[in-house]
């Protein structure tokens, strides 16, 4: 979109782009009959914006914007601003904020604002002009939308649009009306939102969500946060999160690769310490990155992995547990678990056939990782166990030559190269039980195992053909070790001393958490 030199058009008014200011644009609608549609030019763009007038045929001309609704609200001026932007980005900017916060300052009533382009010669007759508003919604190139479940039974829904053809929002509460404190809420929520938002809307994208997974109970119960994007290269980006008080899960696509993650606390009660779990968290960001360094993953796409995994998982920090938190599991019975949610999780990357050689070596990230939880029994008699995985496959190719970058083509002066193939499973299991209230089991076991297959090639000869594999088990008790802590708690207790049982366990944390690299696998 070419920049635009802005002039204010009412049907009575008209302004030199020279005096136009957004106090004047203010002045201006100010001034216009209620009925006026206040529209902001621009200089004639090198291509047809590609509207009909109401002849049917396409206009020609200059092109302006006719607005919705004439405004001087912050929202409205906002608009005004970010419309003359070519990018995304700077058409988004500060609009997400500006929505949420107009929306809580008018007490929840309606908001909506749109700013279609129209050829000067379009006819602006009001029926045709409101299909074409409607179509900036339903066909914009770019499209969020929010919503936010409150704890009074209201809900709360945005949307953002945009597109060549103009920018529209709209904002509204549905089912009931939101309580002074759930108004506040949103105004205290609208620099988070537009923190995702940028976040998303940036080249590559970044997750910053910020407040948006820390919901007050007392004022939100759940959100949908959706996000179809257009990158600068023409490509389509997808965002999607949704929470609710147990369940979260993310999704995102994009050129890159695609990163997908499911959150389930069980009601809350599988929560630990806030040490228990950040250590828990610690250990699988370590094994992510081994993951990307030993398959060549996409860097960045890893970060957002790290990032979305990190951030889902604050969302317990101050969650509230729940009433029977510790019968239903006593601390003790929580003593080998991660304390972090249940999850399932994978980031992959597309496909590509680099080799027009050999079409059928592909290049790929495939990453997948997961904890299970379960549970037999009542209080008294309780058996527990948690399952920890995960699985890498990866393949790609490398230049024999590190100061040369691979290029491969059919001519075989172009085919020296490595294909690297890798193919890693990894697993963790603990088991508690209890009979009649005593601790008569506690068991863990880790595995691991890692194979990589390198095939080197020279002028497209074969020149070696090598696979390296490793693998690592190993089973423990733990109950006499658990037995002794316990006993060491009681005795601190009795003393009036400290209690220095989490503290002692979180040091062997390491002997049952999941661990991919078979070398680290203790004996």
């Amino acid at each position: 979109m070419n920049p635009i030199t802005p002039i204010i058009r009412t049907t009575q008014t008209y302004l030199p782009a020279s005096t136009v200011t957004p106090g004047n644009a203010v002045k201006a609608a100010s001034a216009t009959a209620a009925s006026s549609k206040v529209s902001i030019g621009q200089s004639p763009p090198s291509t047809d914006i590609g509207i009909y007038n109401a002849k049917g045929t396409l206009g020609s001309g200059q092109v302006r914007y006719v607005w919705e609704h004439d405004g001087i609200d912050r929202l409205s001026l906002n608009m005004y601003s970010a419309i003359q932007s070519s990018s995304t980005a700077s058409r988004f900017q500060g609009l997400g904020a500006a929505l949420l916060e107009q929306l809580a300052a008018n007490g929840g009533q309606r908001i909506s604002q749109s700013g279609l382009a129209i050829d000067s010669a379009t006819a602006t007759e009001p029926m045709l002009l409101g299909l074409q508003q409607a179509r900036l919604r339903e066909f914009a190139t770019d499209s969020v939308t929010f919503t936010l479940n409150t704890a009074s039974g209201a809900t709360v829904s945005l949307g953002l649009y945009n597109s060549d053809r103009g920018l529209a929002v709209d904002a509204e509460v549905l089912g009931g009306n939101l309580t002074a404190g759930e108004l506040d809420g949103l105004t205290k929520m609208a620099d988070s939102f537009q923190g995702a938002l940028n976040g998303l809307a940036q080249e590559p994208p970044g997750l910053k969500l910020g407040a948006l997974v820390k919901l007050d109970p007392a004022l939100f119960t759940g959100l949908q946060f959706k996000a179809q994007l257009e990158t600068a290269g023409g490509a389509r980006q997808t965002f999607a999160l949704q929470m609710d008080e147990h369940t979260r899960s993310l999704e995102l696509q994009a050129p890159s690769g695609n990163v997908k993650m499911n959150f389930d606390t069980q009601g809350g009660t599988l929560l630990g310490s806030e040490a228990q779990r950040q250590a828990a968290v610690s250990n699988y960001l370590t094994q992510f990155d081994a993951a990307q360094q030993r398959g060549n993953g996409n860097e960045q796409l890893m970060t957002l992995f790290k990032d979305a995994f990190r951030q889902l998982n604050s969302v317990d920090d101050a969650a509230l547990r729940p009433a029977n938190h510790d019968t239903w599991l006593n601390k003790t019975s929580r003593l080998l678990l991660s304390g972090m949610a249940d999850f399932n999780a994978s980031l992959t990357t597309p496909e590509q056939r680099t080799n027009p050689m050999r079409p059928h070596e592909i290049d790929s990230f495939d990453y997948t990782v997961s904890q299970t939880t379960t549970r037999n029994g009542g209080a008294a008699n309780l058996s527990l166990q948690q399952d920890q995985q995960s699985t890498l496959k990866a393949s790609w190719h490398e230049s024999l030559n590190p100061w040369v970058e691979l290029q491969l083509t059919l001519d075989s002066k172009s085919q020296d190269y490595r294909y690297h193939e890798v193919h890693d499973q990894a697993s963790s299991s603990t088991r508690i039980g209890f009979v009649n209230n005593v601790l008569v089991e506690a068991t863990a076991t880790q595995q691991a195992s890692q194979q990589e297959r390198v095939r080197t090639y020279q002028q497209a000869e074969l020149q070696s053909d090598m696979t390296t594999s490793a693998s690592a088990a190993q089973s423990r008790d733990l109950l006499d070790m658990l037995d002794e802590f316990l006993a060491q708690d009681r005795q601190a207790r009795r003393l009036g001393l400290g209690s220095r049982l989490e503290q002692q366990v979180q040091s062997l944390r390491n002997l049952w958490l999941l661990q991919s690299n078979p070398a680290l696998i203790d004996d």
